[in-house]
């Protein structure tokens, strides 16, 4: 944006000379990012200068913060949806290319694992879907789920130093408490992946006051844990950014290398835990991931495969 690069007044000639339009339709611009949440100062004889920008996820402001070939280059912004897993779903129906987006202020139904809800507050983290269209069988979609808490963890990692947990299969802790749930959905045919849904809930800014009762000893966010407020647009660019170079790596490497990525930074070999699956809890040091995202835990000398469940430490 010219104004924010200028940082100072710039003439509203100038601007309609830069973008080849009339002084009339730059002041229609003006009015109209200032409907968006923009603050200008306007002086007769100077023209505009940007004096404050909204925590928004516009696609513009998140383009800003991109080294994507494909991922996030289009974005479809909402203030509210149900969830971006069920909007982006029906654009990847209706056609929508890979690394198509939706990003939203907030859910009225966020989905979690096993249908669970997903507190999603307005204008306070951020939850995003990204359309994939991999060239694989339906059985070797699942290490997809590893994609987004590979990015997360990186994303994390980037902005803050701060090196987070990897919880199996797809949550991302900080201080033990999770920051980040990840929702992969996907659609098939009978020896083909059509496209697989990558669903982010990503708690950025939110505080302690506003975190569910149900959940305020199990979640955290990026600012209760480093007492900054984060720029929404730069995590979720920086996000977009780190899942491309994983979904090019997964391409390139295939399942074992985006599992084994995962298990090394998981550091999860050899600790032991317990997993609760249909109403059975299985107890036993583990192994490593197999190669179609499972866990392997030894109990007693026994390698049983766990394909999903839940995690205790």
């Amino acid at each position: 944006m010219l104004l924010r690069e200028s940082g100072d007044y710039v003439s509203g000639d100038l601007i309609a000379a830069k973008l080849h339009v009339s002084r009339t339709a730059v002041w229609k611009y003006v009015n109209h990012l200032e409907r968006l949440g923009y603050l200008f100062q306007k002086s007769k004889g100077k023209g505009y200068r940007i004096t404050g920008t909204p925590d928004k996820l516009y696609a513009w402001e998140i383009d800003r913060h991109l080294r994507t070939d494909v991922t996030g280059r289009k974005v479809v912004h909402r203030e509210t949806v149900d969830s971006t897993n069920a909007f982006a779903f029906k654009l990847a129906l209706s056609g929508e290319p890979e690394g198509a987006c939706v990003v939203a202020e907030s859910q009225d139904a966020g989905k979690g694992r096993l249908g669970r809800k997903w507190f999603s507050p307005v204008g306070k983290n951020l939850y995003i879907s990204v359309v994939l269209r991999p060239h694989i069988h339906p059985s070797s979609v699942y290490p997809i789920t590893f994609l987004s808490s590979l990015a997360v963890y990186d994303t994390i990692g980037e902005l803050t130093g701060i090196r987070p947990s990897l919880k199996w299969p797809n949550d991302v802790l900080i201080n033990g408490k999770k920051v980040c749930g990840t929702l992969i959905e996907l659609s098939t045919e009978a020896d083909m992946v059509r496209f697989v849904i990558v669903g982010i809930g990503f708690n950025i800014n939110m505080q302690r006051s506003e975190i569910d009762e149900e959940i305020i000893n199990k979640a955290t966010s990026l600012s209760i844990e480093t007492k900054k407020i984060y720029e929404r647009a730069l995590v979720c660019g920086i996000l977009l950014n780190h899942l491309e170079e994983h979904y090019r790596y997964f391409r390139q490497y295939g399942a074992p290398g985006i599992c084994g990525a995962w298990e090394e930074r998981a550091a999860i070999k050899g600790k032991t835990l317990e997993i609760n699956q249909m109403g059975e809890s299985y107890r036993g040091v583990v192994e490593g991931i197999d190669l179609d995202g499972a866990m392997l835990l030894n109990m007693d000398g026994k390698v049983k495969k766990i394909i999903a469940g839940d995690v205790n430490f």
